[in-house]
């Protein structure tokens, strides 16, 4: 329902922009900002397109998912162009660590990342209008955890974990963080413990700290994060005494 929902609303802007581009033809003046546009909006709905993949993909959706909705995006500009010929090619990276376009990595090692990439060609002929247009679209969640725990009596340890979270590289923040640790080999919540706090930076950065007994030299922490495009990672990490 996710990639059904942002292709329309990309499917939406492009037929607005055609039609806008259509009425121009009246005025000679105002054909290469229509243009323009057009081309900016085919960019903007390709972004669309890749987003809505890989908000499917990263919450179970098969890879494949990204080449099928490109294809279908492909079919739409294509059609949709009545003064010549447009062609969009859309071409998923293949080059390792991508893998049809995609590239899931929810590691333990504090660093899990969900992305899609796909390079896009576009040509544009007919009526005086010449376009040869290249662009890419890589959309990037990564999300990094780190941290260190303080020994008090027997077991208990006090812990603090810190959770960044980017947008192709810059920093985002998140639409739902689920914060978890390892206990005699039981994922818990610490939001369920009266020492939790959470606290929000407001620039990507969030720190987590809860007290409790859990056996061991090292905790074991997961996040598991929706940005706020909807867009799911998770990562693990063991944190150390510090």
């Amino acid at each position: 329902m996710l990639v059904l929902a942002a292709l329309t609303i990309s499917l939406a802007i492009l037929s607005t922009q055609a039609y806008i581009y259509r009425r121009s033809r009246t005025e000679a003046s105002a054909d290469w900002s229509a243009l323009s546009d057009y081309v900016l909006s085919i960019e903007q709905g390709s972004r669309h397109v890749v987003v809505a993949s890989l908000i499917n993909i990263s919450q179970g959706g098969a890879a494949s998912n990204l080449g099928g909705n490109l294809d279908r995006w492909e079919n739409f500009v294509s059609g949709d162009y009545q003064f010549g010929r447009c062609d969009l090619n859309a071409t998923p990276a293949s080059q390792p660590p991508y893998s049809g376009g995609v590239w899931l990595d929810w590691r333990t090692d504090g660093r899990g990342v969900s992305s899609a990439f796909a390079d896009f060609t576009l040509n544009i002929s007919g009526r005086g209008a010449e376009v040869d247009w290249s662009f890419t679209q890589n959309i990037t969640t990564t999300a990094v955890i780190s941290g260190s725990y303080t020994r008090g009596l027997g077991n208990i340890k006090q812990v603090t974990v810190l959770l960044n979270l980017l947008n192709e590289g810059a920093p985002t923040l998140a639409g739902r963080v689920t914060l978890a640790y390892l206990s005699g080999g039981t994922w818990r919540d610490p939001a369920e413990l009266g020492s939790y706090s959470r606290q929000d930076f407001g620039n990507g950065t969030y720190r987590y700290s809860f007290t409790d007994a859990i056996p061991g030299n090292q905790v074991q922490v997961r996040v598991q994060v929706y940005d706020r495009r909807g867009i799911y990672v998770q990562a693990e990490a063991s944190l150390s005494e510090g």
